[in-house]
């Protein structure tokens, strides 16, 4: 019998299909992707992640046990350590901007409705994506992409492709299974919709990376 994790991520294939045909996925992997570009999606990924982090506290003060509070934590610490020498790397000082796009904003938003209104394992399933997405994209270029000694994103790639990334989402899917199993059907059916609704968004960030999405008025 297939647990909710993965009977739900199969309804998510097509969204995790359309992120690795992306050209910003495409072209991180072959090393062509513009510099401008992904100095642009390291700058919003810095404003989401600030805002992710306190998404996970948010997560783990819901928690019932001591442990599962412990590891949403640590994952809010571990995004500080992480990506802070991850943006130390790429993030140059001309590509330094306060204001979040109008797609990083959405997202920031939409998550900081979910955690902080609804019930603990529907919170869960709504920050998942954001660990299963990236490992499954840093795992997916790793295997097809023939120039790890020369790509200057490597680094990035390898943080999510990393076996330490992918212990945490192996943490992280072991407690939504866990709270889906207890979960009554009501909220089955939002954990569901909200774990689509925020894979899509993590397909939207890539893309307004991408365009270098601004506010258009």
């Amino acid at each position: 019998m297939k647990n909710w994790y993965e009977k739900t991520r199969e309804k998510t294939e097509n969204i995790f299909q359309e992120i690795t045909k992306h050209n910003f996925v495409k072209e991180l992997m072959s090393a062509t992707l513009d510099k401008d570009i992904f100095g642009f999606y390291v700058n919003q990924d810095s404003l989401y992640l600030s805002e992710y982090k306190k998404a996970l506290v948010t997560v783990g003060t819901k928690c019932h046990k001591a442990q599962e509070t412990q590891f949403f934590y640590e994952s809010a610490t571990g995004i500080i350590q992480v990506e802070d020498a991850l943006h130390k790397d790429f993030l140059e000082e001309q590509y330094v901007n306060a204001e979040p796009s109008p797609t990083c904003e959405l997202y920031n938003s939409y998550l900081a409705r979910i955690v902080n209104n609804e019930s603990v394992e529907v919170a869960i399933a709504a920050v998942l994506p954001c660990f299963t997405i990236y490992k499954e994209v840093g795992d997916f270029i790793l295997k097809h992409q023939n120039n790890k000694e020369s790509n200057p994103y490597q680094a990035w790639i390898d943080t999510y492709a990393s076996d330490e990334f992918a212990l945490a989402v192996e943490q992280a899917i072991s407690i939504v299974n866990r709270y889906a199993l207890t979960a009554s059907p009501e909220n089955l059916a939002k954990m569901e919709e909200v774990f689509i609704k925020t894979s899509k968004l993590e397909w939207m960030f890539w893309d307004s990376a991408y365009r270098r999405e601004a506010w258009k008025i």
